[in-house]
């Protein structure tokens, strides 16, 4: 099931277009996982990905799998982020005084891995 957290999130889901790849691995995480909960999209006035456009991040609910960890190593193992700057990645589990979330995010070189 894909679940946004409220109509507030909803509207920055909504409002623009999203990066094509970032795209790609958000329904990765559905296919393969069978339920995303998208708790951030578009933030006006983001000065990082949140605020690119077209949008170049999304936040995901963690706690929702059984080991978001997985999740993470899931998207890393399939796509590189930048390959000027290798130890950039387009998954990140971390908390940043709201909790633990996923944090997806795409660059304009992010690709397939070969």
């Amino acid at each position: 099931m894909v679940k946004i957290k409220d109509a507030s999130v909803l509207r920055e889901v909504m409002v623009l277009g999203f990066a094509p790849k970032l795209i790609d691995m958000a329904c990765c995480i559905y296919d393969t996982f069978g339920d995303i909960v998208i708790t951030s999209g578009f933030r006006d006035g983001d000065m990082g990905v949140h605020g690119a456009l077209p949008c170049r991040g999304l936040d995901i609910r963690s706690w929702i799998y059984k080991d978001a960890q997985v999740v993470v190593d899931a998207i890393n193992t399939r796509w590189v982020y930048d390959p000027a700057r290798p130890e950039k990645m387009c998954a990140i589990l971390h908390d940043i005084g709201q909790g633990n979330h996923i944090h997806l995010q795409s660059h304009p070189g992010t690709k397939l891995k070969p």
